[in-house]
């Protein structure tokens, strides 16, 4: 009786029934850690263990070695793909200064993808950025420097680092009512609205934040345009 338990044992841990036991082993403690990569990576083992058990039976048992290989397959690009997307963020100095000044909610991966997208413009003094008259075809953020929109020569709007240039009108299809101006020297960062559009719609989080930015953008502009004009 205790030959046959011993037997039995060693058939269960260091046969090829072990490799079964491990690999459910494996499994057990795939569905028990609350990690998608720590799943990923046991439920990779798990399959790579069983296999020797379907190959080397009298014959190989093909079905479950194919559908083996391609769980392996599948886990094997995903864990790949986890760790590429745990990766530090690491931005360049004018990004890092972009991300301060206006997009500071948005997660910075997120805004790695969205800045991959724009077309940064420096710009020396008085050179006109919108005419009056024209339609904004680019979202423009202001990273440095200061920028005006003047009307019939006068002041009217001064936009400052981290502001969405232009105004609700001018987003929305209308043309500009001002020419907008460079103070000094100043940089620019600029998206094509409809390639921003396309680039959202696929990231309805990504989409709701920038509306939130572009709302505080709004109504910090009206509320600089009431100050001012209380002052008057």
């Amino acid at each position: 009786m205790e030959v046959l338990l011993r037997d039995f044992l060693t058939d269960q841990i260091l046969g090829l029934n072990g490799l079964v036991n491990l690999a459910n082993f494996a499994f057990l403690l795939a569905v028990s850690v609350r990690g998608v990569l720590k799943l990923r990576i046991l439920s990779l083992a798990a399959d790579v263990v069983v296999l020797p058990y379907y190959y080397f039976q009298d014959r190989p048992l093909w079905p479950p070695i194919f559908w083996g290989l391609a769980f392996i397959f599948v886990n094997g690009v995903r864990i790949v793909t986890l760790i590429l997307e745990r990766r530090p963020v690491i931005l360049s100095d004018k990004e890092k200064e972009l991300h301060r000044v206006a997009f500071g909610s948005i997660d910075k991966r997120e805004f790695l993808k969205m800045v991959s997208l724009a077309h940064w413009v420096d710009l020396s003094p008085g050179e006109v950025i919108v005419k009056r008259g024209h339609r904004i075809s680019d979202a423009i953020v202001l990273i440095s420097g200061e920028t005006e929109a003047v009307l019939s020569g006068k002041t009217m709007v001064v936009f400052r680092p981290g502001q969405l240039i232009g105004n609700a009108s001018a987003y929305s299809g209308l043309v500009s009512p001002m020419d907008i101006v460079a103070r000094g020297p100043a940089r620019l960062a600029k998206w094509d609205l409809e390639h921003m559009r396309e680039f959202t719609e696929s990231r309805p989080e990504l989409r709701a934040k920038l509306l939130q930015i572009m709302s505080a953008d709004l109504a910090a502009k009206l509320h600089e345009s009431l100050t001012d004009q209380s002052h008057l």
